[in-house]
């Protein structure tokens, strides 16, 4: 159930473990949260509405696109040093800021250093089995930022990074998940942070998957029930474009976020645990602004259009910045907007929530105004029927209740996605999800 990249790669998986495999999508396209905005934008430009960047160390997914014969995108090495920095009304460029005030990188890198130290060996796999897992799931981000000392330019950097992280307050997050996620990536390097895409959208991906699935992919068919036999799994879809129809299976992989299940049936119902992770269990929030420009006017300033802000919107950055052209050519501005932000920037009409962060970025960037287009897009998961928000968050309290159920087998039936995997709320995430939940059914039967 479900065609984003972790289902795909588990029916991909199970095919050749020599399983017969359907997949199961609600809507009239694959890739889930992946999917790339090639209109309305020119100039062969486009954008991402979801799953961005692809870091040094996400193997998985870029075996899958070399599989595919799929270009990777570098994007700038200096994107952050020459980032705009802007607090209190005043804008500088990162560096700029840094050596002003060493203070504040020194503290947002003690604060990282800091919950590493922590999280001492915290085995990501487990970690409700960590000796404080109690201790730490009933206490969010925001509790251990508080016994931080930190400067108004470190607080911003944590902040911003933070929030964007795990689309959510610091006090939504469950410190015990910070913690998992912090051992998952201390080995990775700033320089190895989002540094690439796949060059002709990220969406080629989950398309090239699909082909080569081929009539195994079902799209517009939303799954409504779920009976349990003795032999499998009978799952009904409901009266999409697809029809109803019934698949009668021995293995069932639920490749869906949270959310979406709340409206699936279950016979016999779940068990309680597994019903409660399923109600409580959400994602955070997550939409972005993307704006074309008719050049690229920060490059001349020596900028390259990553953001970071005071303003609501919090962060952005250049989503052309792995494609070809130089100043003179259109490029996009991305707004990434997360957080309680988000939550209500969620409620507003798509132009109305253009207009409103567009006259914020407007504040960061007055000389942009000249140059800047009518064209603009928008994507608020929240308001998608079938995610229901940005990735994953854990709430205090949260992780060491539902983390161990959502790694194990109920019967027939798996959890695959983002948020099952150690490194959570990425692409390369769901792939090795998908992978993960394969090994785990093994082959078929002979």
């Amino acid at each position: 159930m479900g065609a984003g990249l972790s289902g795909l790669t588990a029916a991909l998986a199970l095919r050749a473990g020599g399983w017969d495999v359907v997949v199961l999508e609600a809507r009239n396209r694959v890739g889930g949260r992946v999917h790339t905005l090639y209109r309305p934008f020119t100039d062969g430009l486009h954008v991402e509405a979801g799953g961005e960047s692809i870091d040094s160390n996400h193997v998985q997914i870029q075996a899958m696109a070399r599989h595919y014969g799929l270009a990777l995108a570098h994007r700038p090495a200096d994107k952050l040093d020459d980032a705009a920095f802007y607090l209190g009304g005043r804008r500088s460029l990162l560096q700029n800021m840094v050596a002003t005030d060493p203070s504040g990188l020194a503290g947002y890198v003690a604060f990282g250093n800091a919950l590493i130290t922590m999280a001492g060996d915290l085995d990501p796999a487990h970690p409700e089995l960590a000796p404080s897992a109690d201790l730490w799931d009933g206490q969010s981000l925001q509790d251990f930022a508080a016994t931080r000392q930190l400067d108004a330019n470190a607080e911003l950097l944590v902040q911003s990074d933070y929030r964007g992280n795990y689309n959510a307050q610091l006090d939504q997050v469950s410190l015990l998940f910070v913690l998992q996620q912090s051992v998952v990536d201390a080995a990775l390097p700033e320089s190895g942070v989002e540094i690439m895409r796949i060059a002709s959208g990220n969406s080629a991906l989950p398309e090239a998957m699909a082909r080569d699935l081929g009539s195994a992919v079902r799209l517009d068919s939303p799954v409504t029930r779920v009976e349990q036999h003795p032999w499998g799994v009978r799952v009904s879809t409901g009266s999409g474009t697809g029809g109803a129809t019934t698949v009668d299976a021995a293995r069932l992989v639920l490749a869906v976020p949270p959310p979406v299940l709340r409206a699936v049936s279950f016979d016999p119902p779940l068990s309680t645990d597994v019903a409660t992770m399923i109600d409580e269990l959400d994602l955070g929030h997550a939409l972005k602004v993307s704006t074309q420009y008719d050049r690229r006017f920060w490059l001349p300033e020596g900028l390259s259009g990553f953001t970071i802000t005071d303003l609501p919107f919090g962060v952005g950055w250049d989503a052309t910045d792995s494609m070809p052209g130089g100043a003179e050519r259109p490029g996009v501005l991305t707004q990434f907007v997360t957080g309680d932000v988000a939550r209500s920037g969620a409620a507003l009409s798509d132009q109305r929530r253009i207009a409103t962060f567009q006259q914020q970025l407007d504040v960061v960037y007055p000389e942009g105004r000249p140059v800047k287009s009518d064209i603009a897009t928008t994507m608020a998961w929240a308001n998608e029927r079938y995610t229901g928000g940005g990735y994953a968050v854990y709430a205090p309290g949260q992780l060491t209740r539902f983390w161990p159920l959502l790694r194990e087998a109920h019967g027939p039936i798996w959890f695959a996605g983002e948020h099952t995997e150690t490194l959570a709320g990425y692409m390369e995430s769901a792939v090795r999800s998908g992978n993960r939940v394969a090994a785990a059914i093994g082959s078929a039967p002979r």
